[in-house]
């Protein structure tokens, strides 16, 4: 099945009430359903998802301040950009505890951008998917966006008024939104040495 784009707009509710399908992945960008064909991830996302995951929860436990909440997995966030809402799955992100005290107890997904963003590539995404994600963040009110790829072992940071700034190697993985929190960008593709 190949991606599917909707000419017509629909709202939150309407994008909250379509049915279930395991089979495909669904967002809402700006108002604007896409589907798409629901992979598997493959393994290298998988694992540098989950170190990035503990990385950032580390460096949470360790903060002397509240540093927010780490969340992975495809953590559904709805997003107002512009006027336009959108629906998202966010491989890794940390929300602050304010955002998260906002929500009802009943909300499936969180509502308001998160402080970080993280995007880990897979085989199947597209130069336009990464970057009309990354535009959303952004415009949203997200403060950080890295996208991470596994394959070249490169971290690229986008903020909403800078240029994106690419880590890898042994550069240090830091940022001024994350106080406190360096780590060598190897270290997170340390356990996944296959070519892939």
């Amino acid at each position: 099945m190949a991606t599917v784009i909707s000419s017509q707009k629909m709202t939150l509710e309407e994008f909250n009430s379509l049915p279930e399908d395991d089979g495909v992945d669904r967002m809402l960008i700006r108002g604007v359903l896409v589907e798409e064909p629901m992979t598997k991830r493959n393994r290298w996302h998988a694992l540098v998802e989950a170190t990035v995951a503990r990385l950032l929860g580390n460096w949470v436990a360790d903060a002397e301040h509240p540093a927010g909440i780490v969340f992975s997995g495809e953590v559904g966030c709805e997003l107002v950009a512009g006027g336009e809402a959108s629906s998202v799955g966010i491989d890794v992100a940390i929300f602050s505890t304010e955002r998260i005290s906002e929500q009802s107890e009943d909300a499936r997904f969180i509502k308001g951008p998160p402080i970080l963003a993280v995007e880990i590539l897979s085989p199947s995404d597209t130069q336009e998917r990464v970057q009309q994600k990354t535009d959303l963040y952004l415009s949203a009110g997200t403060q950080l966006v890295w996208i991470i790829d596994p394959h070249f072992k490169t971290v690229t940071a986008f903020t909403k008024d800078s240029s994106p700034i690419m880590f890898s190697g042994e550069d240090d993985l830091s940022a001024n939104q994350l106080p406190g929190f360096s780590v060598p960008v190897s270290s997170l593709f340390s356990q996944a040495k296959a070519n892939h």
